[in-house]
């Protein structure tokens, strides 16, 4: 079956035989607000392409765009005027909660008009006030364009794609809601319960990507931190409130000897 997934073999195609130079960056995940998001962002550096192609290149970016925002619903940004040239296209999806995010990330990587992921594992489960989750992941660039028509080119010009992709450059980056991360196969950024994992993107073989965690909630339905800090802020607002409770009692007995006090007076 041949992907109508155009980015990677279109925009490499050109650039890389022209002698331009490409990176490709993929972000997913789930924001802040519970919503989905996939996230293509491709920097074309064609200041040293003859300017015979340069239209040929900036219309083929401008093509893509079109594509992705007509038939897919994705959010384009292009500039076609400044060097490098970028082109920018988001799709996102509201949900009302985590695991809606989770379930409308999963569609969103596992959509073959629109992914560059080959293989997409997702778990999820949900406990009182906790959920747990597993997403598993992989790119194959050298399978994307063998499912592509790459292969249609004549064997000289193949042979020269198949050398200059080597060079390419890029970054897929997953993040995801966590107050605790279990397992991932790279380096984990958090701030603020958000847990980013940024890969470097092969094109001569496969991106592995792994990432599971947990994410607490407090009583009022909020993402909260691990369960050790969930404990600590539940002992603070209890001490705050054994303080308040004791500054109560003294300021009622002040008052009440205060009363006693006049009225021994009158």
């Amino acid at each position: 079956m041949k992907k109508t997934f155009l980015i990677v073999p279109l925009i490499i195609l050109l650039t890389f035989l022209l002698s331009g130079c490409f990176k490709l960056d993929i972000s997913a995940g789930v924001d802040t607000d519970f919503t989905a998001y996939l996230t293509y962002s491709i920097e074309l550096d064609i200041t040293d392409i003859d300017s015979r192609y340069q239209d040929i290149i900036k219309n083929a970016l401008n093509r893509i765009g079109w594509h992705y925002q007509e038939d897919y619903g994705f959010i384009v940004s292009l500039n076609l005027e400044d060097d490098p040239c970028t082109l920018t296209m988001t799709r996102r999806v509201p949900n009302s909660s985590f695991e809606q995010a989770f379930k409308s990330l999963e569609e969103l990587l596992i959509d073959e008009n629109i992914t560059v992921f080959m293989q997409v594992d997702m778990a999820f489960e949900s406990v009182e006030r906790q959920n747990r989750y597993l997403l598993n992941a992989i790119t194959d660039i050298p399978q994307v364009l063998k499912l592509s028509n790459v292969e249609e080119l004549s064997p000289a010009l193949f042979q020269q794609f198949e050398e200059a992709i080597k060079t390419g450059t890029g970054t897929v980056t997953i993040t995801l809601p966590s107050s605790e991360i279990v397992t991932s196969s790279h380096s984990i950024n958090m701030w603020y319960n958000q847990a980013s994992m940024e890969v470097p993107l092969s094109y001569s073989g496969q991106t592995v990507l792994e990432l599971s965690g947990v994410l607490n909630f407090d009583r009022d339905g909020t993402p909260a931190g691990t369960v050790d800090e969930i404990i600590r802020k539940q002992e603070m607002f209890r001490n705050y409130a054994i303080i308040a409770a004791c500054a109560i009692t003294v300021i009622m007995l002040i008052i009440l000897l205060v009363n006693a006090l006049r009225k021994k007076r009158y």
